[in-house]
C-alpha cells in the first residue's frame, strides 16, 4: 500500500519496559478487594518511593480481585501476567490468585486489551511493591501484618475548569495544577483568567471527566462568590450538583494560583517570575492543530528567552506555555499580524482575542524563532539555504512488529529519542528493537524516492 504522505504516525505494542525518565508520576489501585470497588473515581493512589516503583500496603477482602492503573480509569494499567482463570463467561477478562511472592505483570494499554487481575483467597493484610523499571514489568506481594497503611491522600493534579480559563468547558484541555510535593494536598501553577462576570467561572474537577453523577470537585464555599482581586478565597468539596457553586471572575490576566485542600484555601496573586520548561507551537503552518514534542521553543541561556528552529508552510500558528489548550497561550498583538522577518510583538491571549500570527504562501522556508517573555517579543529569522521542507513523494509504508521496523524499499533506517539522539541505525530493510527501551521515539527511512519521519510509540 502506497502513501502520499511523509509525516503520519504509528502505534503499535510490543513487550518492554518503560524508557527511563518516561515513569507515570502515580500508579492506583483498582478492585474490590480493596475500599475503590471497581469505581475508578476512587482508585487508590500508590506511593511512588521513586521513579517508576510503587508500594501500596492495606487490608483485602476475600474473594475480591484488583490490579493496577495508571490513570482514573480501567486502562492502561497492568496486571498479572499468567491470568488464566475467565471470569465470569468473558474470555477477554480472567484472574490469577494472589499469593506472597513476585509476579509478573502485563501491560494493559487500552480496553481492548486482556483484562487481568489478581484474586484475593484469603483475606489479610499484605504490601504491593510494583516495579516498571526492569526488563520486565514485576510486583512483589508479602505479608503486611503490623504494617501500617501506605498509600497517598490526595490527587496528583487538579483540574481548573470553566469559562474563567483557556480550557472553557472542555476538561480535556484542562491544564492541571500539580501538588508542590508529594501528598500534600496542595496545588499550584500559572493560569490566565478570562474575565467572567456570571457565576460560571472556575471550579477545580480531581478527575479529568465529567460523570452523570457524582463529580468530585472543590468549588466555592458559598453560592455567588466573586474572584475581584488577588487574596485568598474559601473552598468546598463537594459531590453534588446541587452545591456545584462556581466563582465568577472579575480580574483578568496572569495569575499564580495556589489551592489547598488540606484546608480549603484558594490563593491568587499575580503571577512572578512565570518560567515555563517549553513553549509548544501549534497551527497549521507548523503541522496541525496538536501538540508536537518535536514543535517546542527551548530555553536559552537568557532568562526568559526561548528559540526554536524548523519549517514554516502557509498558515496559522500561535504557541502555548502547555501541551494543552488549557494552558497559558500566545499569540500576535492583532487579528491578521504577516509572519516576517524582524521583531514582532507577542501577547497573553484570551477569551475573544485568539491572535495568531499569519504565515503568506511567499514566506515559507525554514526559521529560527527567539521569543522573550520578559519583553513579549518575538525575532523572526530566516535561514539560508534550500528548506528542510519535503516534497509530497510516494514511499512504501513500513510495518511496526515486536521485534522491529520492517520497510522492504528502505535503504537505510534510523531511530532516535525526543531529544534528537541517534539511538539505533541499520543500512537494510529490518530496524531491530533489540535493547530499545518503551517510549516515544523519532524513526527515519531513507528509500529510493527520498526520506521520510515518523512518530512511533514502543511499548
Amino acid at each position: 500500500m502506497k502513501s502520499r504522505f511523509l509525516l503520519f504516525s504509528a502505534l503499535a505494542l510490543c513487550s518492554a519496559t518503560v524508557a527511563a525518565g518516561n515513569y507515570p508520576a502515580s500508579l492506583y489501585v483498582l478492585g474490590d478487594a480493596t475500599p475503590a470497588q471497581w469505581t475508578t473515581d476512587d482508585a487508590i493512589r500508590m506511593v511512588t518511593v521513586e521513579d517508576g516503583v510503587y508500594e501500596y500496603t492495606a487490608d483485602l477482602t476475600e474473594g475480591g480481585r484488583l490490579r493496577f492503573v495508571t490513570t482514573y480509569d480501567f486502562a492502561p494499567g497492568y496486571g498479572p501476567a499468567m491470568a488464566s482463570t475467565i471470569v465470569g463467561d468473558n474470555p477477554n477478562e480472567t484472574y490469577l490468585e494472589l499469593t506472597t511472592g513476585i509476579h509478573e505483570l502485563e501491560y494493559r494499554n487500552d480496553y481492548t486489551s486482556p483484562d487481568k487481575s489478581f484474586k484475593v483467597t484469603a483475606a489479610g493484610r499484605y504490601k504491593f511493591r510494583v516495579d516498571i523499571t526492569g526488563e520486565k514489568p514485576v510486583v512483589e506481594v508479602s505479608d503486611a501484618t503490623g504494617l501500617p497503611d501506605q498509600s497517598f491522600s490526595y490527587p496528583e493534579v487538579i483540574y481548573p475548569i470553566g469559562n474563567a480559563t483557556n480550557a472553557g468547558w472542555s476538561i480535556e484541555n484542562s491544564y492541571p495544577l500539580h501538588e508542590t510535593s508529594f501528598d500534600s494536598g496542595v496545588y499550584s501553577g500559572t493560569m490566565f483568567l478570562n474575565r467572567c462576570d456570571i457565576f460560571d467561572g472556575l471550579k477545580f474537577m480531581v478527575v479529568p471527566r465529567f460523570n452523570q453523577t457524582d463529580n468530585k470537585m472543590y468549588v466555592a464555599a458559598q453560592p455567588n462568590q466573586t474572584i475581584g482581586a488577588p487574596g485568598e478565597y474559601d473552598l468546598k468539596y463537594t459531590l453534588s450538583g446541587d452545591e456545584d457553586w462556581k466563582f465568577s471572575v472579575t480580574i483578568e490576566g496572569l495569575y499564580d494560583v495556589t489551592v489547598d485542600i488540606t484546608s480549603l484555601k484558594m490563593t491568587i496573586s499575580e503571577a512572578q517570575n512565570f518560567s515555563p520548561e517549553k513553549l509548544w507551537l501549534v497551527g497549521d503552518a507548523v503541522g496541525g492543530w496538536s501538540f508536537d514534542d518535536n514543535k517546542v521553543f527551548v530555553k536559552t541561556e537568557t532568562e526568559g528567552e526561548y528559540s526554536y528552529t524548523g519549517d514554516f508552510v502557509e498558515g496559522e500558528f500561535k504557541f502555548y506555555a502547555g501541551n494543552k489548550f488549557g494552558a497559558v497561550a500566545y499569540g500576535a498583538e492583532s487579528n491578521g499580524v504577516l509572519f516576517q522577518e524582524g521583531d514582532l510583538t507577542v501577547t497573553l491571549l484570551k477569551t475573544g482575542s485568539d491572535f495568531k500570527f499569519n504565515v503568506a504562501a511567499d514566506q515559507a522556508g525554514n526559521y529560527t524563532l527567539t521569543v522573550n517573555l520578559k519583553t513579549m517579543k518575538l525575532n523572526v529569522k530566516k535561514n539560508s539555504g534550500t528548506s528542510t521542507i519535503v516534497e509530497e513523494i510516494e514511499v512504501t509504508d513500513w510495518i511496526q512488529n515486536a521485534y522491529g521496523i520492517v520497510c522492504e524499499k528502505a535503504q537505510a533506517m534510523a531511530l532516535y529519542d525526543i531529544s534528537g539522539r541517534k539511538i539505533v541505525s541499520v543500512n537494510g530493510t529490518l530496524l531491530p528493537f533489540d535493547g530499545v527501551n518503551a517510549g516515544v521515539y523519532i524513526l527515519s527511512i531513507e528509500t529510493p524516492q527520498g526520506h521520510s519521519t515518523s512518530k512511533i510509540v514502543i511499548r
